[in-house]
């Protein structure tokens, strides 16, 4: 297998000139939800709980800089999500070719972050980082009974 580093070059360049408006607006909604609301994590600002892939950032940085044991900690799904990522990435610019079965391993991924999300908010809401309630949401602010309901259902 030779990799041709022009052709890398060419399919990177290609596809930041056909993505970049959707690019442009990924980066303003999160550095605007970050201003606006101190999390760019839609659940989070409008619910105040935690999303199945909350903590998966911070889990694919520490991943990336080497510190595994961290990453594991913060979201073990972060190694899945990585190992797709770069399957993805290595078809679609080193080979060169479409990275067959995404569409299978992106349902498998959703599904097991949300069998272990529900896992982990059994073991862990709202004592450990990242499963803890944010007060500081949309609805808590709109409806005054909101965290009265989250009681009554036994999730604060």
């Amino acid at each position: 297998m030779r990799i041709r580093i022009r052709e890398v070059g060419k399919r990177i360049c290609q596809d930041i000139k056909n993505f970049w408006p959707a690019a442009v607006a990924v980066v303003i909604c999160i550095v605007l939800m970050n201003v606006l609301f101190g999390a760019f994590c839609p659940m989070v600002v409008i619910t105040g709980l935690p999303c199945p892939g909350c903590g998966m950032s911070r889990s694919l940085f520490f991943l990336v800089t080497g510190r595994l044991e961290r990453s594991l900690w913060i979201h073990p799904m972060g190694i899945l999500i990585a190992g797709i990522i770069f399957y993805f990435l290595w078809n679609r610019y080193l080979l060169g070719k479409s990275a067959r079965g995404m569409k299978t391993l992106i349902i498998l991924a959703i599904a097991a972050l949300v069998f272990f999300y529900l896992f982990r908010m059994y073991l862990y809401f709202p004592d450990r980082e990242p499963y803890v309630y944010r007060e500081e949401n949309l609805l808590a602010r709109v409806f005054p009974f909101y965290e009265q309901i989250l009681h009554a259902l036994g999730m604060l």
